[in-house]
């Protein structure tokens, strides 16, 4: 199992901690990175990492997509789904020579984000760009791995939906020549965790029947559940720094990123399987130093933000460095045992993190917002006890 950075804003961050032998790779994002400074990150970077071209919104007026003369919109002075069927095949040449080009370890086919069930769903992904796509790549001979992207909401795949989710499936696993999916999954939470039992086994059944037909399955824009995730045994699981690259949604194709109002300051500790406020933190730090040295692990970057005499905004580096290097050690010691050993392993993770949120609020620690609280270990504990790989 792989783990990769699902890079956003300041993917030198990314490639720095990538740099210092944190995860194997990066995804690399097209709405965050310009055109010339892709071809700026280093080869040996690129050449262990995959590019995600992401036509999910293919009319997106975000500024870094039009730096691609592939993006969909590009193409067209102003687009149309009618109109980009004549272009289909000039965007999968020039998206496909860019990722050859630029030397990526593998090649990633994108396909369009629908928020709804459509009508087609798989004819639609065949005709906007895949088919092209995969004609272009066996013209250029090469010997690259192909994943196709696979964009699904909860509701496509949810145990609702059987006929739904059978049409992805069979459209998915009909291509012999591709080596896998990139999952995205838009799992609409409002909350920062995924709460929902059905919608997190659904996800995980999905990746579990890619596996059996023999796909990788790269799972992207992953949060704390990467962790969960696994004990399904995927080709890769993804980390990110803003939540916008831990879950997905279409926002960020849409919002001017300057107008939102940031979030508060959060930092990872991979003992309670979550995040928590950073103002939250100091103050166990400083009113319960016995429950702080249960809880925390420490790394360079938050003992300098700790030693630091200023206050903490969310775009320090240091609180995402830190996240990236306990959350690789997590992830690459589960992935250093077979996948049936992981369920005890992740289970024995659940189990101390419960204990510790109790010893936490039976010291008279309490929580600003239920994002911090470990609402999200019951529902992994119920996956955990119905899971049958």
């Amino acid at each position: 199992m792989k783990i990769l950075h699902q890079a956003g804003h300041n993917t030198s961050w990314n490639i720095q901690s990538l740099r210092d032998g944190i995860g194997d790779g990066i995804i690399v994002s097209a709405v965050h990175e310009k055109f010339d400074r892709v071809c700026q990150i280093e080869h040996d970077i690129r050449a262990v990492s995959l590019f995600d071209p992401q036509f999910y919104v293919p009319d997106s007026p975000k500024p870094k997509l039009a730096t691609y003369n592939f993006f969909p919109s590009a193409l067209l002075d102003e687009f149309s789904t009618v109109d980009y069927a004549m272009v289909a095949a000039e965007a999968a040449h020039k998206c496909i020579e860019f990722q050859i080009n630029q030397d990526f370890d593998s090649i990633i086919v994108p396909s369009r984000f629908y928020p709804d069930l459509v009508p087609g769903y798989a004819n639609l992904q065949k005709i906007f760009s895949v088919d092209a796509f995969l004609r272009v790549i066996a013209a250029s001979r090469t010997n690259k791995r192909i994943f196709v992207t696979l964009p699904v909401t909860s509701s496509m795949i949810s145990g609702d939906n059987h006929t739904y989710r059978n049409h992805i499936l069979n459209w998915i696993t009909s291509y012999p020549q591709i080596s896998g999916v990139y999952l995205v999954n838009s799992f609409m939470e409002s909350t920062k965790q995924i709460m929902s039992y059905d919608k997190l086994m659904a996800h995980m059944t999905l990746i579990h029947d890619l596996k059996s037909a023999n796909l990788d399955v790269i799972v992207g824009y992953c949060n704390t559940e990467a962790v969960l995730l696994s004990i399904c045994d995927p080709f890769a699981v993804t980390m990110g720094a803003y939540e916008n690259t831990r879950t997905f949604t279409i926002d960020k194709f849409y919002d001017n990123d300057e107008e939102r109002r940031g979030p508060a300051p959060r930092i990872y500790f991979p003992r309670l399987l979550n995040w928590m406020r950073w103002q939250t933190a100091v103050e166990i730090r400083q009113d319960y130093p016995d429950v702080w040295s249960l809880i925390y692990e420490p790394t360079r970057y938050a003992e300098e933000l700790f030693g630091a005499a200023t206050s903490v905004h969310f775009t320090k580096p240091h609180l995402y460095k830190h996240h990236f290097e306990l959350m690789n050690g997590q992830l690459a010691r589960l992935a250093s045992v077979h996948h049936i050993e992981r369920i005890p392993a992740v289970q024995s993770l659940i189990n101390t993190a419960v204990q510790l949120y109790r010893t936490i609020q039976g010291a008279g620690g309490t929580f600003v917002d239920d994002n911090c609280s470990g609402a999200h270990l019951s529902v992994w504990n119920r996956v955990i006890r119905n899971w049958k790989p």
